[in-house]
């Protein structure tokens, strides 16, 4: 075997191999989150809280604005499904506790950063890896 085939050859396998990982996690982890995800997406959205009723309501009526609107309303939703993950998984909040208060508030806002990043970025996955 020639130099140039064994490390196409070599490629070709590290690439079957990763393909063969990301399909395993996509089926075991991802795609359970995803559907996790979708529910609290769904309640979410059924029962927006008033102020956000209130944003989806203007956006129609403020077209030049409607774009900024629409990003406010998706972080809100966004917070409201990080919420509602907190009332479903309650030990999720032993992360963030503190006797400090202002601590605490601060550590509540780090952990929902870090888990509207994950959110989105799961949203996102394909179901097959990017090359």
């Amino acid at each position: 075997m020639e130099k140039g085939e064994m490390i196409a050859s070599l490629e070709q396998d590290i690439n079957e191999v990763a393909n063969l990982i990301w399909l395993y996690m996509d089926k075991k982890y991802v795609s359970q989150i995803k559907c996790k995800l979708d529910g609290y997406r769904r309640s979410c959205e059924q029962n927006l809280s008033r102020e956000a009723q209130l944003l989806k309501a203007m956006m129609p009526f403020v077209p030049e604005g409607s774009k900024i609107l629409q990003v406010i309303l998706d972080l809100m939703l966004y917070n409201d499904m990080i919420e509602k993950s907190f009332e479903e998984y309650t030990e999720l909040n032993t992360l963030y506790r503190d006797d400090n208060k202002d601590l605490e508030q601060v550590k509540k806002l780090m952990y929902k950063v870090i888990m509207f990043k994950l959110i989105t970025v799961i949203e996102n996955i394909d179901s097959a890896p990017k090359r």
